[in-house]
């Protein structure tokens, strides 16, 4: 009786586990990477664009993704490889309009920022993205330009 017993609560352990490790793996679409961004109304310029550094930094593109503002409410978006680079490119973002591309055949996520004057200039700002990294993007991008025009003293 007694090895019975002791069967029972050996099964009882593995159906907790097996139950904890199914509830772990279940994340109702939400990213399960440590160190997801959390992004908030309350950020300033200069925490924005280091939290969109962290995303081109983090991803499994062919490039090394960086960014920086330039006066006027430019971002400059540099997109380098190991063996060579693309010409750094610089966007207005009070001229441009963020916009996502969903690659249907590999499932992954690209944001470039598209002129409202001429739709043919396109400039990728992050390539091959999970939706939750892609959406955080489309977010900053549209979060920054708020701080355009803005003094030092309304930044804070």
């Amino acid at each position: 009786m007694r090895s019975n017993a002791h069967g029972l609560r050996t099964a009882g352990r593995w159906g907790a586990l097996l139950v904890a490790l199914a509830l772990s793996a279940c994340s109702e679409g939400y990213s399960t990477r440590e160190g997801v961004l959390i992004l908030n109304h309350n950020m300033g310029p200069e925490r924005a664009l280091e939290a969109l550094n962290t995303l081109g930094h983090q991803q499994p593109s062919d490039f090394h993704w960086h960014y920086r503002m330039l006066p006027g409410c430019v971002l400059e978006v540099h997109a380098r490889k190991f063996w060579g680079a693309r010409a750094p490119q610089q966007v207005g973002l009070l001229q441009a309009e963020a916009r996502e591309v969903h690659a249907v055949d590999s499932g992954d996520f690209m944001v470039s920022l598209v002129s409202r004057t001429d739709p043919t200039m396109v400039a990728p700002v992050l390539d091959r993205m999970d939706e939750v990294d892609a959406s955080q993007v489309m977010w900053l991008l549209r979060y920054l330009p708020r701080f355009c025009g803005a003094t030092q003293e309304t930044r804070r």
